[in-house]
């Protein structure tokens, strides 16, 4: 074990000798000498490459004909009620249910591009505490996803929109809710 200079002086311990390796140059652990061999195409050297390339142009052919042969079925029409779209192929079915129905707010029937901006809506629309709440602390969150900012109004959001994130000054995310008719009170 070996001590701090200033210990092993006032211990008066005397330093092993460490042994000293004479300077050679560093060699590999082994020899390698390169050579040529070749082997015939039937070598078995050879198999498990032209198994993986047989399945790879297999699988290549099966895949070209897949494509041109789309599934066809009878049309059929969306599920949802009030949507009267008709489709022939599934994946037309999945876009547009994807686009149109996928992010729907179960209150008004509004459709979302995202999860987020579902969410935002129902929060600020259909949540009775969230006029209340936003009288007291930032509520209204912007609208793009990992933007962590709160805000006082709704137009400050649109104002932060506008600045940072650079969208169109005429963009609205918030439709006015619609007044009821005094007609129908009276």
């Amino acid at each position: 074990m070996l001590l701090p200079p200033e210990l092993s002086v006032s211990l008066r311990v005397e330093r092993p000798v460490l042994p000293v390796r004479p300077r050679t140059p560093p060699r590999a652990p082994f020899c390698f000498s390169p050579s040529r061999l070749r082997f015939h195409r039937q070598h078995e050297f050879f198999e498990d490459g032209d198994i993986h390339r047989h399945l790879y142009l297999q699988d290549i052919l099966t895949n070209v004909t897949e494509v041109t042969e789309r599934s066809k079925v009878s049309e059929f029409c969306c599920h949802i009620v009030g949507c009267c779209q008709v489709f022939d192929t599934l994946e037309g079915y999945e876009h547009h249910y994807n686009a149109l129905h996928r992010n729907m707010c179960s209150f008004c029937k509004r459709s979302f591009p995202s999860v987020h901006l579902l969410d935002t809506h129902i929060l600020e629309w259909h949540d009775s505490l969230f006029q209340i709440m936003a009288e007291k602390q930032n509520m209204y969150q912007c609208l793009v996803e990992g933007c962590a900012e709160k805000f006082k109004s709704s137009k400050d959001r649109k104002d932060h929109l506008v600045k940072v994130h650079l969208y169109p000054s005429d963009f609205r995310f918030d439709k006015p809710k619609k007044a009821k008719s005094s007609t129908k009170q009276q």
